[in-house]
């Protein structure tokens, strides 16, 4: 009888999730059911918005797959937070618009976002299954887009999959986006590399590239970034941590450590701005010419 029961509330709560899933209504993108309650989606752009086409995915049991996005927060993804537009692109015509504010928050299957000092609207791909691993991606940050000091924001980042951040693209308190690195670290957080000034940080397109191989902890390799076709990080160290082998990309907004600013307004803060940020030209492959770099001017060869 307990066994009937529990299984009753199991089928309850997956048809429960399942059903908010699908409440999602963002103008170009096509969400879909699966087994689970992951609010997974295609672009109606597709191949203009973001290029998987060449790398293949992994389920949870490390089998190929194809490659799937998804939303992150999962349950109560905050509403208008993320919309697909075209005035403001780096190439082709449509480009990620995603606006985070203040109450901007949702569930986890692990945890309440809202009840954890956490904003966030991204959009989570799942782990691709090549070693070595190339991303492209263009970020745009109006001057009016605020982040607001000491909360933490992270605009980028390679997670794992059942287990903590790898590594992050990071807007620091003086404004410089900062390169950080929770796999190797010298004091049991993170390791950080500026790799843009604050001066470059908005009013224009910054195009990055990451190349990583991805090999099993405690192994090492090697780990680059380039910052409009300059190399700025460039060192070898351990690219996956002890608890799980399966990286993923995350990108969009994601503010965490959001008690700080109460803090530092002794419980009576005044009222944050929104955070805006512009995605376009993402793609994922096994080599550097898989990006398809000439889509924005460039080539692999003018990397430097």
């Amino acid at each position: 009888m307990i066994k009937i029961l529990f299984k009753i509330v199991l089928l309850f709560f997956f048809t429960f999730n399942i059903a908010n899933a699908n409440l999602y209504t963002i103008p170009g993108l096509n969400f879909y059911e699966e087994w689970d309650d992951t609010p997974w989606f295609k672009p109606e752009a597709g191949k203009d918005l973001i290029n998987l086409d060449k790398i293949g995915c992994q389920t949870s049991k490390g089998k190929k797959t194809k490659c799937k996005l998804s939303l992150s927060p999962m349950y109560n993804f905050p509403k208008d937070t993320l919309f697909i537009q075209n005035k403001i692109v780096r190439s082709g015509k449509y480009a990620w618009k995603f606006i985070n504010g203040e109450g901007d928050c949702g569930q986890r299957r692990n945890g309440d976002d809202c009840k954890q000092n956490r904003e966030r609207s991204e959009v989570s791909m799942s782990p691709p299954k090549s070693k070595e691993t190339w991303f492209k991606f263009s970020i745009f940050i109006p001057e009016e887009s605020e982040f607001t000091v000491p909360i933490s924001n992270t605009i980028w980042q390679v997670h794992s999959q059942k287990g903590p951040p790898k590594f992050m693209f990071v807007i620091s308190p003086n404004g410089d986006l900062q390169w950080q690195d929770f796999v190797n670290n010298s004091f049991g957080g993170f390791d950080s590399y500026k790799i843009l000034d604050a001066k470059y940080v908005k009013g224009k397109w910054n195009d990055f590239i990451v190349n990583i191989e991805f090999v099993k902890w405690p192994n090492q390799s090697f780990i680059k970034v380039w910052v409009n076709n300059k190399q700025i990080v460039n060192y070898v160290g351990m690219t996956n941590n002890n608890m799980s082998n399966k990286p993923y990309m995350k990108f969009g907004i994601y503010k965490s450590n959001i008690n700080r600013f109460e803090t530092l307004h002794k419980g009576n803060p005044p009222k944050r701005g929104d955070t805006i940020i512009y995605y376009d030209s993402i793609a994922i492959g096994k080599k550097c010419k898989d990006l398809n770099l000439e889509e924005e001017n460039n080539s692999c060869n003018k990397l430097k």
